[in-house]
Parts: structure tokens; C-alpha cells; sequence
């Protein structure tokens, strides 16, 4: 079962699962071919933890094996893994053990960082970077080792990040407010007693561990304090897009579903995966898409079409598997001609290709042919219609799937990359699009709001307006999925992940302060939940409606307000 899968089947966080055993874990396989593979190990470092949190955990996120990642690490991920200076991360050989975190092969990067499951109790068990303050680490010579304090390594980091956002911000006319600046003060107050406290190690990381606290909750403060301030300064954005998708259009009265739809969202995505589709090869069942794109536009409003090219097992028909590397990429050109001819200037964007840089390719595509196959469906995109928008999508911001691939499913080892690396390689190689996209699904990522908006700042060089092509959190337990019979009323039995145990306050609150950090970015453009029915979407019970008799949850009414709240906070 492949990492959708698993995720769609439980992506409430910790639902059910035991804490995760204290066994050392065995290094992965190296990702590169061993005839050619240049010895890239040298000395050691270890991050050593010191467990000064009151609950019974777990604190430090660990998995057996990476060799034999089961449901339950994908339903809960914890594994760590290292990134580089653009915060991208690579595969190395960092793991978790009863002594820490231990790194010895960085695959020949000089600097770089690491990114743990750490427990910040009041705050939530969640990923957060190491760095070194920014400053980044440096493996030893061979047989040598260095260790460190990993809460103090933690709260330095994210302290030090924050501090820079306030530099940063306080060249755009950005001064805080007093809440944010009392929380800053607090953090750097813990982080100094921690730098003293150089000679006694616990009391150091106690130390760090009340400043990782503030500073957890303060960085968040600040980018929607921030937020809020660059609204207030500019002119509403009457223009902007508030999407979601329409796949649960299906299981639901069709005058309803759009009555609630448009009264919500300006924007939405109509799914085009070819074994429904396509099922025999230039096959098309327009009319399971046509009536809903017919109707969405009758209403005002403006669609996507999505994936003109995707490699994943769950959308690849049996005729595409069977083709060779250049058939594929002639069936792409036939399709991209048929799909946005039919359509023509109704349809506002096409999605040219859908996670590229992902390891679900049972294409068995490598990077540099998924650039290829980008660029011949832009440009056949672009010659049938210049005005249709072209957008290139990927999953997986933090991208740790680097250091978990199981390498059994190919018949040969290649570059893996990240979903920021596929853009600038698509933006190198001259690709032609227009759009670039980000998935932001709270359970892909685990990570807080100011680490998110953060990473997704890398994307606004590319000089492409960008979405938020699909994004979404559940509202926790006491649901029914109706697709797949299960009901679960359990509490989670590990910390929450985030503020508290998901419920539909909380799902509406994190709804509303990531949207409000995205809407205040004027390079983003769009954001897109998934999607509008619980039972049906793609997160457990992410969705805004609690059943198909159009019942409304509490993120459905925060969605209904949010742009008024956008506008009254406006200048004009």
C-alpha cells in the first residue's frame, strides 16, 4: 500500500497508536548505485536529547526500521532526516537511537541541518529544524565525533529564525505588538540561562526547552501579526481565489452541492484521473465532467482541470503502463491537444503535471523525463490555447520521503528530488508555465504555520503567481467514513500535534490563520481546500460539510466569513 493510502485510510494524527518502540533503528540502504557510489561518510555527530517534558511521550520521534515502514509510521511520521542550506532535504544516513540523533554521511554536503518529531508540551509534537542557528552544521573528520545539546540545537534554531523574521519585517515598516514582543523577549531570556548553563547539560536543556516553548508559539504570533499588518496596508484582493475540489459532487444532491459551494468557494478543481476518464485509450467520458464544469461556470465560477499527466499507480491505466518513453510522451502530447482544445478559454488553468518529484511513479520516470514530459505538455498546451494558464503541482513541502524510499520498486536507482528542486529545474530547463503549485495537507508535514509560510517563500523567485493546490486538516475523531465502513470515537493516545487534539474548532482555526498568512502574500494567488464533504475527503474528516445532507461544520461558517474579515481589515 502506497503513502496516499495510508493517509487517506488515517491521517488523524496518533489515533490508536502506541508509543513507538525505543529500538535502535537500522540505517537505510544508500540511494545510489554501489559501482559508482563515492564514500562520502566521515566523522560523527551526535544530537543527544534530554526528555524534560512531564507526559509519557512520546518526545523524540523514532520508527524501527526504514526498511520496513509499516501503517503505522505513515499514519504517524517520525522518522528524522537531514536538509541542506535551501532547506531541501537528501537522503543521509541519520537515525534515532536510545543516545539521540546520530549523522555521519551527509551524501558529501559541507552544511546542512536536521529535522526531528520533537514534543513541545502546551505547543503540540510536531517537526521542527536544527540548524545551528542558522549557521548549519559541519561533519568531523573521519573517527572523530562531536555532540550536541538537541534541545538547545532546537531552540537556538528556531529562536534565530524568528529574530531574523523580526529584522526582516522591521525593514517593511513591521513593528510588533506586545504580545508578540513579550514572547520574543521570553524565548531570548530562556535561550541566554541556556547558553550559560555550559556546564551542566540538563539544565541547559530545561532552559531550552522553556524558551523552544515560547518560541514555538511566538514564531506563529509574528507571521500572523505580520499578516495581518500587510492586509491592513493594502487593497483588499477582490480578485483572489478560494477553492476546493469537486469530486464530492457525485455523492450529493447536485443543486445542493453547488448552492453550498459557490456561497464558499470562486474557484474549484474538476478531477480528470483516467481510470474513470479514460479507461480504454481515447475513451472519454466527457459526460461525467462536463455537466459539473457546465454548471460551475454558470455561476461564475473560474475552474482547473487536473492532471493532465500524473505517473501515480492509483491513475495509470494498464494501456499507459505498457507504453515505452516515447509513446508516453506522445500519448501526452494527443491528450494535452484533446483536454484543452474541448475546453478551450472556459477552462481558466490546466494542471500540466501532478507530483513529479514523488516516488509513487509507476512509470518509473526519472526527474530529467518528468522535466521533459512538463515541457512538451506546456508548450502543446500553450500552442492549442496561449491564454489558458499552465501549473505544475507538487506534494510534500518538507519532502522527507528522500530518506524512506523503498528502492525495491524500481529497477534502478536514480536523483531524488524535492518539490522546490522539480520547480527550479522546470524553471531552468525553460519550462512554459504559469502557475506554480504547493500541496499543504497539515498531515503531510506536521509542521507549525511559520515553518510552513517559510518554506513556502523559496517559491516566490520563480517570479510564477502561486497556489496552494490542495490543503486540508482533520477534525479529528467521531466520524464515519462512508467509503470505507469505519467509525472511530477513540481519543489519540501520543500528544497532539498541534495546539490540541483535532476537533472542529481547531481544524477551523488552523483553516483560518494559514489561509490569512497565504491571502497576505501578493505572489500567492489561490488556496484550495480538499475537500467539501466528510466520509469523502481525502484527509479523515477534513472536510467542511459533516455529511451529504449539506450539514455545515465550523470551518464551513469561518470560510463564509473570512473574506469579509480580509475586507474590513483592508485599506479600500
Amino acid at each position: 500500500m502506497d503513502r496516499r493510502n495510508f493517509l487517506i485510510k488515517s491521517a488523524i494524527a496518533g489515533v490508536g497508536i502506541s508509543a513507538l518502540s525505543k529500538s535502535i533503528i537500522a540505517a537505510p540502504t544508500i540511494f545510489t548505485e554501489s559501482r559508482t557510489r563515492i564514500n562520502t561518510e566521515k566523522g560523527k555527530i551526535l544530537f543527544k536529547p534530554y526528555i524534560v517534558q512531564n507526559g509519557k511521550g512520546p518526545h523524540l520521534g523514532r520508527i524501527k526500521s526504514f526498511k520496513n515502514i509499516g501503517p503505522e509510521d505513515w499514519d504517524f511520521p517520525s522518522w528524522a532526516f537531514a536538509s541542506d542550506t535551501e532547506w531541501d532535504a537528501f537522503y543521509s544516513n541519520i537515525f534515532v537511537d536510545d543516545n539521540g540523533v546520530s549523522i555521519s554521511d551527509a551524501a558529501g554536503k559541507e552544511k546542512f541541518g536536521i529535522n526531528v518529531r520533537w514534543n513541545v508540551e502546551g505547543f503540540g509534537y510536531i517537526y521542527m529544524t536544527a540548524d545551528n542557528g542558522g549557521e548549519y552544521y559541519s561533519l568531523p573528520q573521519g573517527g572523530k565525533e562531536l555532540k550536541y545539546n538537541l534541545n538547545y540545537e532546537l531552540a537556538k534554531s528556531r529562536i534565530t529564525a524568528n529574530n531574523n523574521r523580526i529584522i526582516k519585517f522591521a525593514k517593511e515598516g513591521y513593528v510588533p505588538n506586545k504580545e508578540v514582543k513579550a514572547f520574543l523577549d521570553l524565548s531570548d531570556e530562556f535561550l541566554d540561562n541556556a547558553r550559560r548553563a555550559e556546564n551542566d547539560e540538563l539544565k541547559r536543556a530545561q532552559n531550552s526547552q522553556k524558551g523552544l516553548y515560547y518560541a514555538m508559539h511566538v514564531g506563529e504570533m509574528l507571521e500572523l501579526d505580520k499578516a495581518w499588518y500587510d492586509i491592513a496596508r493594502n487593497k483588499y484582493r477582490e480578485d483572489f481565489f478560494l477553492g476546493c475540489d469537486t469530486e464530492d459532487w457525485k455523492e450529493m444532491d447536485h443543486n445542493l452541492f453547488m448552492d453550498l459551494f459557490s456561497e464558499t468557494f470562486n474557484y474549484a478543481t474538476i478531477t480528470y484521473y483516467l481510470n474513470g476518464f479514460q479507461p480504454n485509450e481515447g475513451q472519454y467520458n466527457w459526460d461525467r465532467t462536463d455537466e459539473k464544469f457546465k454548471e460551475l461556470r454558470k455561476r461564475g465560477i473560474k475552474v482547473e482541470g487536473r492532471p493532465l499527466f500524473w505517473a501515480d499507480e492509483c491513475c495509470c491505466p494498464k494501456w499507459l503502463t505498457d507504453k515505452s518513453y516515447p509513446e508516453i510522451l506522445k500519448y501526452a502530447e494527443k491528450f494535452t491537444k484533446d483536454m484543452v482544445g474541448h475546453y478551450g478559454d472556459e477552462m481558466y488553468a490546466w494542471e500540466i503535471i501532478n507530483e513529479a518529484h514523488d516516488f509513487d511513479n509507476i512509470l518509473k520516470l526519472k526527474p530529467d523525463q518528468m522535466v521533459e514530459v512538463a515541457k512538451l505538455i506546456a508548450e502543446t498546451a500553450k500552442s492549442v490555447n496561449p491564454k489558458v494558464h499552465r501549473l505544475i503541482n507538487n506534494c510534500c513541502i518538507q519532502a522527507d520521503y528522500i530518506q524512506i524510499i523503498d528502492w525495491s520498486r524500481f529497477d534502478s536507482k536514480f536523483p531524488l528530488v524535492t518539490p522546490h528542486q522539480f520547480i527550479k529545474m522546470c524553471y531552468e530547463a525553460g519550462v512554459d508555465f504559469t502557475l506554480t503549485g504547493q500541496q499543504l495537507y497539515y498531515q503531510y508535514s506536521n509542521r507549525d504555520l511559520a515553518d510552513i509560510i517559510r518554506m513556502m517563500e523559496r517559491l516566490e523567485k520563480f517570479g510564477k503567481p502561486v497556489q496552494v493546490t490542495e490543503i486540508g486538516t482533520t477534525s479529528g475523531c467521531n466520524c464515519h467514513n462512508k467509503k470505507e465502513g469505519w467509525e472511530d470515537t477513540s481519543m489519540p493516545d501520543v500528544p497532539y500535534t498541534w495546539h490540541r487534539h483535532w476537533d472542529e474548532d481547531l481544524q477551523a482555526e488552523w483553516m483560518e490563520k494559514i489561509y490569512t498568512l497565504h491571502y497576505s502574500k501578493p505572489w500567492i494567488e489561490a488556496i484550495n481546500w480538499y475537500d467539501q464533504i466528510d466520509g469523502y475527503s481525502f484527509i479523515k474528516n477534513g472536510g467542511i460539510l459533516s455529511s451529504t445532507d449539506g450539514s455545515k461544520k465550523e470551518v464551513y461558517n469561518k470560510f463564509t466569513q473570512l473574506r469579509k474579515k480580509w475586507k474590513d481589515a483592508s485599506k479600500g
